[in-house]
C-alpha cells in the first residue's frame, strides 16, 4: 500500500506549474550543477553573436588565413585573431584543429606579447562547454604546453561542470586532484561541492572513501556549505555509514532546513533509531499558529519511512504512523525527490561572481570595437 502511495506521490507533479520541468532538468536527468549564466556561458554566447555578425562575409577567409599562419614557421597569432577564432569556432574537426594550433602558437610567442594581459583559458573552456566537447577540453587542460595557462578558478569550475554533464566522474577526480596539488585548498574553495556531487553520482565505496578523505583533510581549511554536507551525508547513508552522515550534518548552519531534516530521518531510519525521528516530525505537526510556516518533508523520504515502519517491528509504530499521516496532509514536498532537489542547479554567491568576473575581465572586453578592429585588419591583410 505504501509503495502504491509513493508512486501516486511521484505522479502528483504538475509540469505546467513546476519550474524544474520548464527547465527540463528532471525530464532529461539532472546534469547541471551551476547555471550557464554563472559559468559565463551566456556572456560567451552573446559575444559569439557579435563576432558572427561582424565576420559574416569573411569568416571562411579568416579560417584559411589562420590555418596558414599556424603552418608557417614564422607565423604569429595575435590576441585579436585568437579572440575572434574562439568565438567563431564550430563543432568541426577542422575548427578544433585550428584552435589547438593557434593556442600552441600563441603560447609559444609569449615574448612578442610580454606587455599583453589576455588570459584566454577561461574563454577556451567556455567555448568547449558551449560546443559540448568534454574530451577536447580535458585534453587541452592536461596538455603540458598549457600547464601554466589554466590556473583560473573559473576554468576549473567550467571544466568540472562540463565533465559532470557527461558523467565523466573519474576524470573529475583527476582534475580536482591536480588542481588541489598545484593550487591548494583555498583555490578549490566552495567548488569542492563539485567533487562531492561526482562521488555521489558514482556511488561506490571507493568514492565514499575518497570524498571522506578530502572532508577530513579540508575540514579546518574550507567552510563546507549545506550542499556539500548534504551530498556527502547522503553518500554515507547509501553505504551504511549513517553515524558518519549525522556527524557531517552536525556542522551545517541550517539545521532546520528541509534537506538536513530529511537526511537525518534517513540516517536515523537506517540506524533503527526511530525515537529520534519523532521530534523532527512533530515540528511540522504540533504548531497551529496561522503565521507559522510548517516545515516540509520530501515525499519520497516520508513514504520510505512509512513503508519501513509498517513492515518492521518498530516500538514507536503508532506514534510515527500518526505523525506521518499528519505530515502527509499539509507538509509534503512533491515537486521533486530529495536527490533531485540536492542536484538542482545552484547559483554562485554574489561575492564569488564578482571575484570571478574581475579575474576574467577579458570576456567582457570582447566588444564590437574589438571585433571591428580585427575585421578591418584582416581585410587589409587579405
Amino acid at each position: 500500500m505504501a509503495m502504491n502511495l509513493r508512486r501516486l506521490c511521484r505522479l502528483n507533479i504538475s509540469p505546467a506549474n513546476n519550474i524544474l520541468f520548464k527547465s527540463n532538468f528532471i525530464n532529461v536527468g539532472i546534469r547541471y550543477l551551476y547555471t550557464e549564466n554563472d559559468l559565463g556561458i551566456t556572456a560567451y554566447e552573446n559575444a559569439r553573436f557579435l563576432f558572427r555578425n561582424q565576420f559574416m562575409s569573411i569568416e571562411n577567409s579568416f579560417r584559411t588565413k589562420m590555418k596558414e599562419v599556424c603552418e608557417s614557421n614564422d607565423g604569429i597569432v595575435y590576441t585579436e585573431d585568437l579572440k575572434a577564432m574562439l568565438h567563431l569556432a564550430q563543432q568541426t574537426d577542422d575548427d578544433m584543429e585550428i584552435i589547438n594550433n593557434m593556442l600552441i602558437k600563441y603560447v609559444q610567442s609569449k615574448e612578442e606579447r610580454r606587455f599583453g594581459s589576455y588570459a584566454f583559458s577561461p574563454v577556451v573552456m567556455r567555448m568547449y562547454y558551449y560546443l559540448n566537447q568534454p574530451q577536447m577540453a580535458l585534453a587541452m587542460f592536461e596538455n603540458p604546453i598549457f600547464a601554466d595557462e589554466f590556473q583560473f578558478r573559473s576554468c576549473y569550475r567550467v571544466l568540472m561542470c562540463l565533465l559532470f554533464k557527461h558523467n565523466m566522474y573519474k576524470e573529475m577526480r583527476s582534475v580536482h586532484d591536480k588542481m588541489y596539488k598545484t593550487q591548494g585548498a583555498e583555490f578549490i574553495g566552495g567548488n569542492i561541492v563539485l567533487i562531492y556531487a561526482a562521488c555521489l553520482k558514482e556511488n561506490t565505496p571507493e568514492t565514499l572513501e575518497y570524498a571522506l578523505n578530502y572532508w577530513k583533510e579540508l575540514y579546518n581549511v574550507i567552510k563546507h556549505g549545506q550542499r556539500s554536507c548534504s551530498l556527502l551525508s547522503l553518500l554515507a547513508i547509501k553505504h551504511n555509514k549513517s553515524r558518519t552522515a549525522l556527524e557531517i550534518l552536525s556542522i551545517s548552519n541550517r539545521q532546520t532546513s528541509m534537506l538536513v531534516r530529511c537526511l537525518k530521518i534517513l540516517a536515523y531510519m537506517h540506524m533503527q533509531r526511530y525515537m529520534q525521528i519523532i521530534p523532527l516530525l512533530k515540528s511540522s505537526v504540533e504548531n497551529n499558529n496561522i503565521n507559522y510556516r510548517r516545515p516540509h518533508f520530501f515525499a519520497d523520504v516520508i513514504y520510505e519511512l512509512e513503508e519501513k515502519v509498517s513492515t518492521e517491528d518498530v516500538m514507536e509504530r503508532n506514534d510515527l504512523l500518526h505523525l506521518i499521516g499528519e505530515v502527509k496532509k499539509h507538509s509534503l514536498e512533491t515537486n521533486h525527490t530529495l536527490e533531485e532537489f540536492l542536484f538542482r542547479p545552484m547559483a554562485l554567491k554574489p561575492e564569488v561572481l564578482k571575484s570571478s568576473k574581475s579575474s576574467n575581465r577579458n570576456l567582457r572586453s570582447v566588444n564590437s570595437e574589438d571585433i571591428k578592429k580585427t575585421r578591418v585588419e584582416l581585410q587589409n591583410f587579405l
